[in-house]
């Protein structure tokens, strides 16, 4: 074992459990070797060390504990990231590379997980290490394989989710497609939810049941593109959570009839706060002076940003007005607001500036321009 692994792996120690293992049996590192490691490899002897967890540590294992941080380095995993990974799951030094983790680490780069992406997933879930790779891992691989149909897709999943691979699989992940396909939602369906949301099917089973069934009451097809975006946006709040952004939707002054219509226009309207339902409501009213059925006939409104897009194209409008660059004096505003962001800015931003030099920056938020050329 190298000299470097060693003392390594003593000044860890030394630096991050101190407080955590038994002292007794810690071999205390020269120094110079301290003071060496902390400048070759940036590891402080501030950094916070794993509460609550406990390595008993002796010298007899410096060759296994060695070996460990070994295969972590051949596989692309810095020092400072080997500290992170050993401070989170110290026992992770007591894995036998050959048995343990060489046969998982082989098995993550087959499926995608090569260079920077390996180090990634172990370190945003190091709880993959503890994984049985034949009862747990392979069989649960096989079936997002199954659904997903590539390796890309499975790679992508995990990425966006890492917590998807140490779930249970048999008990929660493989019963919830289940229940999507016995719904009749189309397998590419099911595919697509689960790499852009895996946690969707990482909910209780029979949260997914109930929920699968409120959606349908509310008049969303299973094999529609649509169903997916009212389970996402449902399955995500509790009954009383609904029931309270129904409430103040209602208080805002539209009917329950209204709301389900604009809830099965554009689902994620009601994903958002009450607070944003609020500041939506007042922007339109009181600023665009839109009525009340226009706003909820474009139910999209509600998952626009206020300040970073409203209240910005609303500017322009006013400052086109103010230059007589309008043809139409009445304007659908709406239309505006929900217009793609490239159609918009070349329309009515690029197509102005020889006009209004600086109407890029009013559009950006530059209030100082905005004044000069509104007043």
């Amino acid at each position: 074992m190298s000299k470097i692994s060693s003392s390594f792996l003593l000044h860890f120690f030394h630096n991050r459990f101190l407080n955590t293992v038994s002292t007794s049996t810690l071999p205390l590192p020269s120094v110079s070797t301290i003071q060496f490691l902390t400048n070759s490899c940036g590891l402080s002897s501030g950094s916070p060390t794993s509460a609550g967890r406990k390595l008993q540590f002796d010298e007899k294992h410096i060759q296994q504990y060695g070996a460990v941080i070994d295969f972590l380095k051949s596989h692309g995993f810095e020092n400072t990231q080997i500290a992170n990974l050993v401070s989170r799951r110290p026992s992770i030094l007591q894995s036998r590379v050959s048995n343990n983790l060489k046969p998982k680490f082989e098995f993550f780069q087959e499926i995608g997980f090569v260079g920077s992406l390996l180090p990634k997933l172990i370190l945003t879930n190091p709880g993959v290490i503890l994984c049985s790779l034949d009862s747990h891992l392979k069989p649960l691989i096989l079936f997002l394989k199954e659904i997903l149909e590539s390796d890309e897709q499975v790679t992508a999943a995990i990425l966006r989710y890492s917590l998807l691979l140490t779930y249970d699989f048999k008990g929660v992940l493989k019963p919830n497609a289940d229940v999507l396909v016995s719904e009749g939602v189309p397998s590419r369906t099911i595919a697509k939810l689960i790499v852009s949301n895996p946690r969707i099917i990482m909910q209780k089973v029979d949260r997914m049941i109930q929920v699968v069934k409120m959606v349908k009451e509310l008049g969303f097809e299973p094999k529609s593109g649509m169903f997916v975006d009212a389970l996402k946006a449902r399955i995500g709040m509790s009954d009383s959570t609904w029931n309270k952004k129904i409430n103040v939707m209602k208080s805002l002054g539209w009917s329950e009839k209204e709301i389900f219509t604009a809830f099965r226009r554009y689902p994620l309207c009601l994903a958002c706060s009450e607070e944003k339902m609020r500041n939506v409501t007042d922007f339109c009213f009181n600023t665009a002076k839109l009525d009340p059925g226009t706003v909820i006939s474009y139910p999209v409104f509600f998952k626009l940003s206020v300040n970073k897009r409203l209240r910005l194209r609303y500017k322009v409008l006013e400052v086109l007005k103010v230059k007589n660059l309008l043809k139409n004096k009445k304007v659908a505003l709406a239309g505006w607001f929900v217009q793609g962001e490239r159609e918009f800015v070349e329309k009515n931003v690029v197509k102005h500036l020889d006009e209004i030099p600086n109407l890029m920056d009013i559009y950006r938020g530059n209030d100082a321009s905005e004044t000069k050329y509104v007043s």
